[in-house]
């Protein structure tokens, strides 16, 4: 893998005599609970999803040279840092899968178990790492992996319509590549 490593060391620090936490750059942040977000209404959390998301791809950013950095790198470079700092938010464990020229994001052990949530912090995290409006549908569950189709807004309305009308995440992908699953 050409290209910086992730490394998670010194990305969250605790000033435990000010009773603060912060990112790397000073940043503050605030622990909360899993239990706490997956309480809030569904539009709460999304926006919430988002923001967390925004930040983690912002870092990563920041990291490999701005968002033309990130669209320059090799893909494992890029998906390295980012499930680095979504694993360090607590979202959950995350590679990605390529299904032809459709890329897949799964995400295991999701720290908030709400789809649309999880679908926010991915949208965040990779417009704002890639510069580049991106959007991401929940397609499929088998135990605690779930996967979430990436691509433009109306294509990932058309897989979350798919998904939603019953369709298994192999054929929600060879549907929208114009195949039959």
């Amino acid at each position: 893998m050409a290209g910086p490593a992730f490394d998670p060391n010194g990305a969250v620090r605790f000033d435990l005599k000010n009773g603060a936490a912060a990112d790397a750059k000073g940043g503050r942040l605030v622990l909360v609970p899993a239990a706490v977000l997956g309480a809030l209404d569904d539009e709460t959390l999304t926006r919430i999803g988002e923001e967390l998301g925004r930040a983690c791809g912002a870092r990563v950013a920041g990291r490999l040279g701005g968002d033309a950095g990130v669209r320059a790198a090799q893909l494992e470079v890029v998906v390295s840092h980012l499930a680095g700092e979504l694993a360090i938010a607590g979202v959950g464990a995350v590679h990605v899968e390529r299904w032809g020229r459709a890329m897949v994001v799964v995400v295991q052990n999701a720290g908030v178990a709400h789809d649309g949530f999880v679908s926010a912090v991915l949208s965040g995290a990779l417009s704002a790492a890639s510069g580049r409006d991106l959007a991401a549908a929940h397609i499929g569950k088998d135990g605690v992996r779930s996967r979430y189709f990436l691509g433009s807004a109306a294509t990932a309305d058309r897989a979350r319509d798919l998904a939603a009308g019953g369709k298994g995440h192999v054929e929600v992908l060879a549907t929208l590549q114009g195949g039959a699953a």
